[in-house]
């Protein structure tokens, strides 16, 4: 039993059309009764039905679609109580079962739990990427989410910039060079990683990932490699970033020669090798960015406002442009995507991107 139920617009279809296709089947038990079995001319006006439901859950498909597209452990992570939900929501019933007047009432339910912005970036984007992609593969024959929407309040902010204020990067610098014991990864990161954020733009996740062979020399310049191989990166391509001469004056690169080619800001799992990407624990690299920000809050910047990490691509960007280096290159450096095709064409070597970071003035803490 599919439990299929039709829409409203559907439903007034059917009515419209029943009285003259039930006149017929009247018609056909009728003479079934008097013993004529002759062929039923009136049933081949009906097209023949060649859609098939495979009687794949919601969660099926997440899991075909994560083996498929082998997405980010923290979207695996975030999506697969989604899709749990969903199933549970919806009993057990086949994908194909689930009507798009379902689907919006499922979704608009769960604002009543949630802030909608949060059920719009996280469960109306997971549910249409999965059920688009099924569609695509012809795993269902509709997506019921295809038109789904919430309406989101317009958000109050009472902020002005997303940049960290100078008082706020002042303090987390300070307290970063404050931390003299680096016994642990912990302390490592609290160290460092403020400081190659500031100095780089990169995304908190692509630092707190960084292995020492990632820290590398090219023709006299010296660069972080963030690459794929040591984690998720968006768009899950590699690229090289110059470091900052403030960075070599510090000793980050003796850090680098005494931790050795491995993770520099957290431990790795022995077993990692292997491990099933959909019963996989969050990375550990994306834990420490975690606890990175939480000891950002403890030291005093504490605007809910302003992220704790992701604030340094803001503030990044911020100087650049104060200090003249362009925003093609302030984009190569921070990992942003071209503005147009040509701008993707001729990218700056490290040595160029080397020579723009110069112009980035030493953060005077």
């Amino acid at each position: 039993m599919k439990k299929m139920v039709l829409s409203k617009e559907a439903q007034e279809r059917f009515l419209y059309w029943l009285y003259e296709d039930l006149a017929a089947a009247l018609k056909k038990l009728l003479r079934v009764a008097r013993g004529d079995y002759a062929d039923d001319k009136y049933a081949e006006r009906f097209p023949k039905f060649d859609g098939l439901d495979s009687g794949e859950t919601p969660q099926q498909l997440f899991e075909a679609w994560v083996l498929a597209r082998k997405p980010a452990r923290g979207t695996i992570e975030s999506w697969k109580y989604v899709f749990g939900a969903m199933t549970e929501n919806f009993n057990d019933r086949s994908a194909t079962s689930i009507t798009p007047d379902e689907a919006q009432d499922w979704i608009g339910s769960l604002t009543k739990r949630r802030s909608a912005r949060t059920v719009r970036k996280n469960w109306i984007t997971a549910s249409k990427t999965v059920f688009g992609w099924a569609l695509e593969h012809k795993r269902i024959p509709r997506n019921p989410f295809a038109r789904v929407k919430i309406t989101v309040p317009k958000e109050r902010r009472l902020r002005e910039t997303q940049a960290f204020l100078p008082d706020e990067w002042r303090t987390i610098l300070r307290a970063s060079l404050a931390t003299i014991e680096l016994n642990t990864p912990d302390q490592a990161a609290r160290r460092w990683v403020p400081w190659l954020c500031s100095y780089t733009g990169a995304r908190p996740g692509d630092m707190t990932q960084l292995r020492g062979c990632d820290v590398v020399e090219r023709d006299g310049v010296h660069g972080l490699r963030i690459t794929p191989d040591a984690g998720d990166v968006k768009g899950n391509k590699a690229r090289v970033v110059p470091l900052h001469e403030d960075l070599i004056a510090q000793n980050f690169l003796s850090f680098v020669d005494q931790h050795g080619p491995g993770p520099l800001f957290y431990r790795p799992a022995k077993d990692a090798n292997g491990e099933d990407p959909l019963s996989a624990r969050k990375p550990r690299y994306t834990q420490a960015r975690q606890r990175l920000a939480d000891w950002v809050r403890h030291v005093g910047v504490s605007d809910p406002e302003v992220s704790p990490n992701h604030a340094w691509r803001h503030t990044f960007k911020q100087i650049a442009d104060r200090a003249g280096i362009s925003e093609r290159m302030s984009d190569y450096i921070t990992g942003h995507a071209p503005r147009n095709i040509g701008a993707a064409y001729g990218a700056p070597t490290l040595a160029d991107m080397a020579e723009a970071l110069k112009k980035f003035p030493r953060y005077e803490v």
